[in-house]
């Protein structure tokens, strides 16, 4: 039951219902959000929920769990992404317990929910976490010449940003493809791990209180490799080609494969998207950051930015979207491995090398790996 869950409720809280539950060892733990469709009137909850693994029934798939720790909150109208702690309500009025039992069914959950029972209402959820290759329309090009005379010709600079990958990956986090969804339990536990370790570098200090620390402290461990819900985009179409090419093997060049490059019109999804860049915002987001660049000297020469986003299935809700904006938001284009050599011959005359992009030792000696090996 591991993953992200996303749906409706209906009952005392009519609306938007999400889960992210994380596997443990004995329960299965995360973050129940009910959201009202009528914002400003009714409250909104998010509260913990667990399962624990021996009440849920392998062979008919019912479960029953507990939801506790309880937080009211209000949703601005105006302004989804933006979210506070209601202060209409006191102490007493917040529930304490509930419970909540169902089924598992294939990629779909349903059942009930109770609180303090006299709160109480049914839920449909739908499997919002995938593993399957990506389901969102793409564009075969031919060669290196067409893509950047027919496709780079229609872009704009600040309108769109890049992203290159070597294969045709689904659009996930690194936080959300190591099986995690509880964003609050990785606040709550893996930030203050994750700050404590990078602060014994001395380029490396943040104060997390300040705004925009927080992303400068993940976007620096994203370049590391370390799991966030952040995902990296380029300004540069051309940063993005070196990403698309750069980890191929020369030898391998010679198949019908594909690598991808994706192209998104950041200033269109700004303009009509909500946003909320907070790591435990309660509704889904996907939102476009430009972090500072404290100890990561690899941000500018990459041009980098970032999308953070709190769900798992980046390219079905982009899709969603999509069909309610009537607007086109993400260009998906696979080029052929065998251009990599051409590739990366252009890049090297542009300056885009291994050295440029990864200031160091190690950028330096694979920019003369790719030259002379």
């Amino acid at each position: 039951m591991n993953g992200q869950w996303i749906g409706d409720s209906s009952g005392t809280i009519s609306g938007f219902a999400m889960l992210n539950l994380d596997l443990g060892n004995e329960s299965y733990e995360g973050r129940l959000t009910l959201v009202n469709d009528k914002l400003l009137e009714k409250v909104s909850v998010v509260a913990q929920a667990k399962i624990n693994k021996n009440k849920l029934d392998i062979s008919t798939g019912k479960f029953v769990g507990e939801i506790f720790d309880f937080l009211p909150i209000n949703i601005e109208k105006r302004r989804v992404g933006k979210w506070k702690e209601f202060t209409k309500i006191s102490d007493d009025q917040i529930p304490k317990t509930g419970e909540v039992s169902g089924c598992l069914g294939g990629e779909g959950i349903s059942g009930r929910w109770t609180i303090n029972k006299c709160y109480e209402g049914e839920f449909k959820l739908k499997y919002y976490s995938s593993k399957r290759p990506s389901c969102y329309p793409s564009t075969k090009i031919s060669s290196w010449e067409e893509f950047k005379n027919n496709v780079l010709k229609d872009s704009q600079y600040q309108k769109h940003i890049f992203r290159g990958q070597t294969k045709q990956w689904r659009l996930r986090t690194l936080f959300h493809r190591t099986g995690r969804a509880d964003l609050n339990r990785y606040t709550k536990e893996d930030i203050p791990i994750l700050y404590r370790y990078l602060s014994a570098f001395p380029n490396c200090r943040f104060d997390l209180s300040k705004k925009g620390e927080l992303g400068a402290l993940l976007a620096l461990a994203q370049h590391h490799g370390y799991p966030t819900p952040l995902l990296d985009w380029t300004h540069s179409p051309y940063v993005a080609a070196y990403f698309a090419y750069a980890d191929l093997k020369k030898e391998e060049c010679n198949n019908d494969e594909f690598v991808r490059i994706l192209i998104f019109d950041v200033d269109s999804w700004v303009k009509k998207k909500k946003y909320s860049s907070s790591l435990t915002a309660p509704l889904p987001t996907f939102t476009y950051l430009e972090p500072l660049s404290i100890g990561n000297n690899r941000m500018l020469p990459q041009q980098s930015v970032t999308m953070f986003s709190n769900i798992d299935d980046i390219e079905s809700y982009i899709m969603f979207c999509e069909g309610n904006d009537k607007l086109k938001y993400l260009r998906i284009y696979d080029l052929p491995v065998r251009e990599r050599t051409t590739v990366m011959r252009d890049l090297d005359y542009m300056g885009i090398t291994a050295s440029s992009l990864f200031p160091g030792l190690d950028g330096t000696c694979r920019a003369l790996k790719e030259k002379y090996f």
